[in-house]
């Protein structure tokens, strides 16, 4: 698997668990009152069936219920009865992932309405947490002074990894109170389900379905997951309009030790610059607790201040941290954050000699939106005894610090992204033409493999830089990982499995087996085979597809992994034979055709299957081979000098910058003076396939 920021699971499967209860500063001004802090105002009863609409979601009720308070304030219901949650999808390009995935996942049947697709959901008891928007003006008798079941249905709820709503009610209250945020939390007879409109941040709307863990032994068995059905924008049009940037990380400033390689000490000063003024509350993605098969692991903020040392209210839970600041923020000037941490959150999988703290994986304060990321990166790691640490950047130091091995990096170009790894490694480089090459081998010394990985690098990158610009950077890391099949790209480096160490002893017997069995080995196969050369061409060119030109969102993901891969069948096709770039593009089409009338490419990361390895094949048939199959149509009808220059246009002027996919065709239009909307609607934003010819 060749991914830029893409994970099927944390590191070794680990689930993002918060065993513990909410972690509160306890400071007496502290805004972030917890959602199970509310408690309940008198019940009454509604003989009659009555309704609640907000967004694309309607509750019909009668029963028992009570108003949530916090303090003298209604916030919501509390409701138990009988009642139904009515959902409807109006985002066209989701409908055939929502039909499938509520039957799949969900096991009800849609139903079509008038331009639209929707789902009816009986309950027995709902919490619904609303701000923004008036609360029904329900009525009805007095039922009884108390409803005893409120204390156990907001327990379970505390259970569901990655739901904490406390965050986005206290952003709404401070950030933007004008706008809409909404929970509702219903109980069937067999299943859970969550409804979402979160109008200040991520100005999204959606419907998911709680799944049990399996597998993590009795202790965790009332924990769930939920598992998106449907997410639709009622604010904003995905196709045109760009998603929602609230403030950005411009500079990011990481110290780690660690010196049994389990325990770390971690220092994050982040440069914030908010993009809308009047905020308060900054959310981010951050670990609590990380379950592995072996044990459970945590991390624990010991102080959260500002850039003058004074402490700020925070909030620390269920994988997000929410950070308030005392005054409102002003459009464009920097805020300062610091926080201080430590934990046993690095994880030796199987006990093998590294650990990584991995792509957008929640190990320093990270924005949720891909758009928040654009940062001049600065690190000092240090470990002890034979282990070293790799990481973005050019080399400041590396050597020793006392006791400490030491490597500090830094970048002056803004990147996002970052990754750090330590482990027992050989270290070998080599520069040539002003670029040093730099290759980390896992237990075992350099040897010839190295030439050849040395002499592809320095290939691939003299290549990209003929119609793609300069290469990004002054010294390029490869990273071997006890693992195997598949490569990643952090800016900088990439990981590559062990996999291609041991081809690259024979590389071109590697790939001719690989030329036989395609990219990807068919499902009975336990051990990839990798195209090492393709695989090396590939994530070379995320540094360009990634790094200088960044995704924006996930529905523009193609942008990074499908032009990367059609880069490396270029490569293919110049340095290898057409015979190889033609097989690339007999594969796209086969894997591509497979995949397409699941969905549409950029909605590849909303597919659910309960077959993994069916998830895993149909997002990467959508991203690594319809995506290409586009580009290909386009270079068979543009020819060469137009389509490379629509490539190198679109590097110019997005260099260090983020593009969408509607930005990146309106450059295409420009050049060709042809309007490519219907192709971007039809094959992008729709299910067909375009036309292949070999």
């Amino acid at each position: 698997m060749t991914s830029l920021g893409f994970r099927l699971v944390r590191i070794l499967l680990i689930l993002g668990l918060c065993l513990a209860g909410p972690r509160l500063t306890g400071q007496a001004n502290s805004p972030f009152v917890p959602v199970e802090g509310y408690k309940l105002g008198q019940v009454r009863t509604l003989a009659q069936q009555s309704s609640f609409t907000v967004g694309h979601a309607r509750i019909d009720f009668s029963g028992n219920w009570a108003p949530l308070l916090r303090g003298e304030q209604k916030t919501g219901f509390y409701l138990e009865g009988n009642g139904s949650l009515t959902y409807i999808s109006a985002f066209e390009p989701e409908w055939p992932i929502f039909e499938r995935n509520a039957k799949d996942m969900g096991g009800v049947v849609p139903f079509k309405g008038n331009g639209t697709r929707g789902v009816s959901i009986s309950f027995t008891r709902a919490r619904i947490l609303l701000a923004g928007a008036p609360l029904p003006g329900w009525d009805g008798g007095t039922a009884m002074e108390s409803m005893p079941s409120y204390q156990a249905f907001a327990e379970s709820w505390q259970k569901v990894d990655g739901h904490f709503p406390l965050h986005a009610l206290t952003a709404q209250a401070l950030n933007n109170p004008g706008q809409v945020v909404a929970y509702i939390e219903v109980e069937g007879k067999d299943r859970r389900w969550l409804y979402h409109l979160d109008g200040v941040e991520a100005q999204e709307e959606g419907l998911e379905v709680l799944r049990p863990f399996r597998g993590f032994g009795v202790e965790y068995k009332d924990w769930q997951y939920s598992v998106p059905l449907s997410r639709q924008y009622p604010q904003r049009d995905p196709r045109k309009d760009p998603s929602p940037v609230h403030f950005r990380v411009s500079g990011l400033d990481v110290d780690l030790r660690t010196a049994d390689n389990r325990q770390a000490e971690m220092v994050v000063q982040e440069t914030l610059i908010p993009l809308e003024g009047g905020m308060r509350v900054f959310t981010f993605d951050l670990w609590t607790s990380l379950v592995t098969p072996e044990d459970v692991r945590h991390l624990k903020i010991k102080q959260v201040t500002d850039g003058a040392g004074n402490a700020l209210a925070f909030s620390h839970s269920h994988d997000s941290l929410a950070v308030c600041y005392p005054t409102p923020a002003t459009r464009g000037v920097p805020l300062h954050l610091r926080v201080e941490y430590a934990g046993d959150f690095l994880i030796q999988p199987e006990g093998k000699n590294f650990w990584q703290l991995g792509v957008k994986a929640g190990w320093y304060p990270t924005p949720s939106g891909y758009a928040s990321e654009l940062y001049t990166f600065h690190a000092t790691v240090r470990t002890k005894g034979e282990w070293s640490a790799f990481l973005p950047g050019d080399t400041v130091r590396r050597g020793k610090d006392g006791e400490w091995n030491i490597v500090e990096t830094r970048t002056d170009k803004p990147i996002c992204w970052t990754t750090i790894l330590g482990g027992k490694y050989f270290v070998e480089e080599e520069t040539s033409d002003g670029l040093t090459v730099r290759i980390a081998t896992y237990g075992f010394k350099p040897g010839s493999v190295n030439k050849t990985f040395f002499a592809q690098a320095h290939n691939i990158v003299r290549y990209y830089q003929n119609f793609l610009g300069p290469f990004p950077f002054k010294e390029f890391l490869i990273v071997e990982k006890n693992e195997w099949g598949y490569g990643q790209a952090p800016p900088g480096m990439m990981y590559i499995t062990r996999d291609a160490f041991e081809q690259g002893k024979n590389i071109r017997a590697a790939e001719d087996v690989a030329g036989v069995i395609g990219r990807y080995t068919p499902r009975s196969i336990s051990i990839h085979t990798m195209d090492v050369r393709h695989t090396m061409a590939h994530e070379m060119a995320h540094q360009y597809w990634g790094t200088v030109v960044k995704m924006p969102s996930a529905h523009d993901q193609w942008i990074t992994e499908s032009f990367a891969d059609y880069c490396a069948a270029l490569y293919d096709r110049d340095f290898k034979s057409k015979g190889h770039y033609d097989k690339c593009v007999a594969g796209w089409k086969s894997e591509g055709e497979r995949a397409s009338d699941k969905g549409p490419i950029p909605l590849a990361n909303d597919l659910r299957f309960d077959d993994g390895y069916e998830a895993f094949r149909t997002r990467t048939g959508l991203l690594y081979s319809k995506g290409p199959s586009l580009l290909y149509a386009l270079h068979q009808e543009l020819g060469d000098q137009v389509f490379l220059t629509w490539l190198k246009s679109t590097q110019t002027n997005f260099r260090w910058k983020f593009a969408s996919t509607f930005q990146i065709f309106d450059l295409l239009k420009f050049i060709t003076k042809k309007d490519y909307t219907p192709f971007v609607n039809d094959y992008f934003w729709g299910l067909k396939m375009p036309p292949v010819k070999p």
